[in-house]
């Protein structure tokens, strides 16, 4: 009974010791826009306050709208936002396109959908199928972001956060 009693004590132990390790390795996430300089494309800061969320790596769960209002099955995983201003689309664990986030005019808008366009500096082998390139950014809570198409027949398209 007592050596029964060590083990458990032991495992214990054990599990308490390797949660921290596995936990930190989760936030210590590298992004694949990692290795591009922040200042690329903007020397300061360009989304405004309310929409620095935006920042991180989200998974594209869902595609919708279109003529049919069916959407589409997604043609990558992630897309990647990094600061200032940088995007990047991520396909079986490649970068394949990145490039700037250019603001918009917020006029005529509701305060929580963000006008932007999305221009590519790199393809990889295959382009993503988002056209036109202008979209409204629509942060819902913390860990929804959503792509919404300015237009009537168009894609819109749907993430969640990973980090």
């Amino acid at each position: 009974m007592e050596l029964a009693y060590k083990k458990i004590l032991l495992k214990s132990c054990l599990i308490y010791l390797f949660i921290p390790v596995s936990c930190e390795k989760v936030e210590n996430l590298e992004l694949h826009l990692d290795s591009i300089d922040s200042n690329e494309y903007y020397s300061e800061e360009i989304i405004p306050g309310n929409f620095l969320m935006i920042y991180g790596k989200w998974r594209l769960y869902d595609v919708s709208g279109g003529y049919s209002g069916e959407g589409y099955n997604p043609d990558y995983d992630y897309m990647e936002i990094k600061n200032i201003g940088i995007y990047g689309l991520v396909r079986s664990d490649s970068l394949f396109e990145y490039g700037k986030i250019q603001l918009r005019s917020s006029e005529n808008y509701p305060e929580d959908y963000l006008p932007v366009a999305l221009t590519p500096d790199f393809y990889g082998s295959k382009e993503a199928k988002m056209n036109p390139r202008e979209r409204f950014l629509y942060l819902k809570g913390k860990d929804s972001l959503n792509m919404i198409s300015p237009c009537c027949d168009r894609y819109n398209y749907h993430y969640i956060r990973v980090r």
